[in-house]
Parts: structure tokens; sequence; C-alpha cells
């Protein structure tokens, strides 16, 4: 395909073609949109958007929950010609707050769900001059009487006409937000050619067409549901089945009520699917097959049991990075997409021979199909960018015929239920706590895959700090899934010679 398009414009060249067909339902309510429908709610936003602030649009804040309304503010701010800034809805305290405040937004879009969360760093977005509420108006003029408080509905214009961007397809479209090998949460910039290339690069190696329906339930401010699942099925013509957050219980039922044919998964969904009771929807409904990695079950019991193709795992791709390995239908072994060059290096970043283990580079063969570096942190995209590589901090391996095997990460990047935490970001909320001398996190595998945040604390002299204690403020400070699963006391902690936590030594410590 190689498109060269902007995703405004893309989204109205396929509302056009498709119409009247359905693009997107809302798991909980059946709420639903056809393709033209969407389009309209868009370019009303887009128009609003560009009446009231128009000189407010260079960054816009999204803190929002799943939504019809997210989705369309992110195609919309495409249209305007503005950077979708989208943060985690599961996001607390410093760490909400560095990427609120980070680009200078003076536009937040959100909803009565995340106001609490707002409230408690009041003082840490001084630049936020304006909520546009999905919900919660009300309340959040109460809250807030210094804010301008718009609810959404206000800022829908009566055009629906479609607005060209002047952007080029290179431009910046999207900061969407990694944990980084060190250190906070870095805002990676995303051009629109970025997100088409990606999608484009699902569509052949998954087999998606106008046909089919993909069941979504990861936060839009991911990568995943955002270029791996909706923007592909926009580009085909088919149905997009979104939930708010997943659920084990309402998987299966929902799966065969909406007929959705595809799914991605990652390899705690797998795990806790798994894991859950057998019910008849399991294996009476019309999915073909489901992609994710890892995959801690095996394919052949998986695929027995539920009644589907798992595609082999293989497929690989970060928000730093891109989609940079498509995964095969049928081998465990992934190929590397025409518009990136992979390479397996030593510590020395040396090449190693094929079969050898060491560390997965990239660098792209086209320009804007890999993050632009991460804003504000100059310093830390270089340390990312060294010796013309991009260096992803994991581990993987080449066989002779150029086919990738991921196998771990090096990094401090712990995944957790989908999630990519910054180790640095939990110690930083653990050491608020006034009992707390020193503290250190890692990555250790998980019960139901992918892995646990594991916590190693030194108390101050005299107090008696519990983990009970830890984790209630750790509740308090940060995301649910940045909370520690394990906590380690220790009477001093390890360190290297520059003086970090020896975390490969806490890592083989036996508690």
């Amino acid at each position: 395909m190689a498109l060269r398009i902007t995703l405004g414009n893309l989204l109205h060249e396929c509302a056009e073609k498709f119409a009247k067909r359905q693009l997107l339902v809302i798991a909980e309510t059946g709420e639903s949109l056809t393709y033209h429908e969407f389009e309209i709610l868009t370019n009303r936003l887009a128009n609003g958007l560009l009446d009231k602030f128009s000189e407010a649009l260079s960054y816009v804040d999204i803190f929002l929950e799943n939504s019809t309304q997210y989705l369309a503010i992110t195609y919309a701010l495409k249209k305007v010609n503005a950077v979708e800034v989208s943060i985690n809805p599961a996001m607390r305290d410093e760490s909400l707050a560095r990427m609120i405040d980070q680009t200078g937004s003076k536009l937040l879009f959100t909803s009565g769900l995340q106001l609490e969360a707002l409230d408690q760093i009041r003082d840490s977005i001084p630049n936020v001059q304006t909520l546009i509420m999905i919900d919660g108006a009300n309340e959040a003029r109460n809250l807030f009487p210094e804010l301008q408080i718009i609810s959404f509905e206000e800022i829908l214009s009566s055009c629906e006409e479609h607005i060209v961007s002047p952007a080029k397809d290179t431009d910046i479209a999207t900061i969407l937000f990694t944990s980084g090998t060190t250190g906070v949460s870095k805002g990676c910039l995303l051009s629109h050619r970025y997100a088409v290339r990606t999608a484009e690069n699902m569509i052949e190696p998954n087999k998606v067409s106008g046909d089919d329906c993909v069941y979504t339930f990861y936060p839009l401010s991911h990568i995943g549901p955002a270029y791996y699942d909706i923007l592909p099925t926009i580009m085909t013509g088919g149905r997009v089945v979104m939930r708010q957050r997943f659920s084990v219980s309402n998987f299966w039922p929902e799966i065969k009520k909406y007929g959705v044919t595809w799914f991605m998964m990652l390899g705690s969904v797998q795990q806790l699917l798994w894991a859950h009771p057998s019910c008849p929807e399991e294996r009476d409904h019309k999915v073909t097959r489901c992609w994710g990695a890892p995959t801690p079950v095996p394919k052949k019991d998986f695929d027995a049991r539920f009644n589907l193709h798992l595609v082999p795992g293989g497929g690989y791709g970060s928000t730093d990075a891109g989609w940079v390995v498509a995964p095969q239908w049928d081998h465990p072994g992934g190929i590397v997409l025409p518009h990136f060059e992979v390479a397996i290096h030593d510590e020395n970043d040396d090449p190693l021979p094929a079969g050898q283990a060491g560390e997965m580079v990239v660098r792209p063969l086209e320009p804007g199909v890999m993050c632009d570096g991460y804003f504000g942190m100059p310093e830390h995209t270089l340390e990312s960018w060294r010796n013309l590589w991009f260096h992803t901090g994991d581990i993987g391996r080449m066989d002779k015929q150029g086919r990738f095997y991921f196998m771990h990460r090096i990094s401090e990047r712990i995944r957790v239920k989908g999630e990519m935490v910054s180790a640095y970001e939990v110690e930083e909320g653990v050491l608020t706590h006034p009992d707390v001398q020193d503290c250190a996190a890692i990555g250790v595998p998980s019960e139901m895959g992918e892995e646990d945040v594991k916590l190693f604390v030194v108390r101050k002299n005299g107090t008696e700090v519990t983990s009970e204690d830890l984790i209630q403020h750790c509740r308090e400070r940060m995301a649910r899934f940045m909370v520690p699963k394990h906590i380690v006391f220790l009477n001093e902690m390890p360190r290297t010679s520059t003086g970090k936590p020896e975390k490969g030594k806490l890592a083989a410590l036996n508690y």
C-alpha cells in the first residue's frame, strides 16, 4: 500500500468509501456509529475546536477512559493539525502531572471519573486553562473554579464539513508515552506516516479485511488499540467493538454477541482467559484468529480449547521503534518489515552471527516510520540512538533465513498486564513515604504471564513500615498496574560502583 496521507484525510476517504457500514460499537452499552456518523461527529468537533480554540491547538491533552468521544477527539485533532497527547487514564500523582504539563498544553479533554486524580495535582499543571468534559462538567466547575470548563457537547459545531489539514504525513501527529530503559516515561513523537505504516503492516500478516470485526479493550493511549486494532480496521472497512477495560467474565459472551472475528492480546490476557472457568461461548463464536506476545499458554492447547488460530509469536513492535517485525501465520519466527533494518548486536555494538542472542537494534529505511525522538528529552533520544542504530533494550536472535525471535528484555521496563511500567517511576512514588530510606523495583515472572513488580525496600532507622502500608501508599500515588505485587525489606541496598541499585543481584536473591 505505502500510502502517503494524514490521519484526518484517511478517515475522510474511508468514511466516504464505507459510509453506511457500521464502524464502532461500545461493548458495555451497544452504542454504535456508522462510518458516516463517526465522520460527522469528528468534523463537528474539529470545526468547533477551530472556532473556539484556534490559538491553543498546538498540543492537546487527552486523559480519558475509552469511549466514542475519545476516538472522535483523536481524529478531530488530526484534522485541525493539533498534536494529540494521550495519557493513560490509570496514571496518577507525579507521573500524571509530568505528562500533562510537559508540552505546555492549555486544553485537556477528560471526564468525571478523572477529576479526583486531577484535583490531587492541580498545583502541578499550571499550563492547563480549559477542561473539556465528556461528562461531569458541573462537578468540574465546582472543583476547579479557576479553570474554563466546557462540556463536550458545547464544543460541537453545527458545521459538518471535513477540514483538510495542511500537515504533511511525516509531521508529528501524536505523542504516546512509553517507559524507556531508565528514568521517567518518555513522550514518543509519532508521525501520521508512523501510524499509517503500522496499520498497513498489520493487514496482510493478520489477514484483516472488510468482513472482519476486531475486539479491543486496551486503553486508546496505547499504540496497540489505536494503530494495531482500530486503524487497520478503518482502512479495510471493518467493525470495531471497543471496551472501556478488559473483563474476563464478559470476554467470550461479548465476542459471540457482536460477531467478533479477531483480537489482539498480551500474555496476561491469554493467561486470564486460560485460567477462567469454561463457558459455552468460548467455542461458539466467529473468531478465526488472534495474536499477541508473549504467549505463556502453548499454542496447540489454546487453539484446541478456544476453537481458533493463535498466530505464532514472532511479531515485534514498540512505541519507540514502531511495528518492526510481522508475525507469520504458521511459523514462530517473524519477518522484518521492508521499512526497517534489524540487527543483533553484542555489548560492544558489534553484529552477532545468526543464531546468537544479543540486543535487537533497528533503523528505518523510510522517513517517519519510527519515533522521531522523545519530547523535551534530547539526552534520552541520543542515549537510545547510538552508533547509527536505535537500541531497543530487548534481547533477540535471528536465524539464517533472517527471521526474528524475541527472547526477553534487558531494560528496566516492566510489562504488567499489557502496560509498560517504568521502574524509576515506581521508585519515585515509594520514596515519598517518610519511613523509606531506599528502594529498587524490578520485574519478576508473574503467575498470570508477563511480569509483576517486585520492590526492595530499606526502612529508615527506627521505623516499622509494613508491606501493607507501602501498598496503600502506592495505590494513592500511582496507577494500579504500577503497584508492587511483592515487597522485600533489606538492611542494606546492594549498589554498583556508580551508586545505582545492583538489580542483577536483587533479582538473584531468593525471597
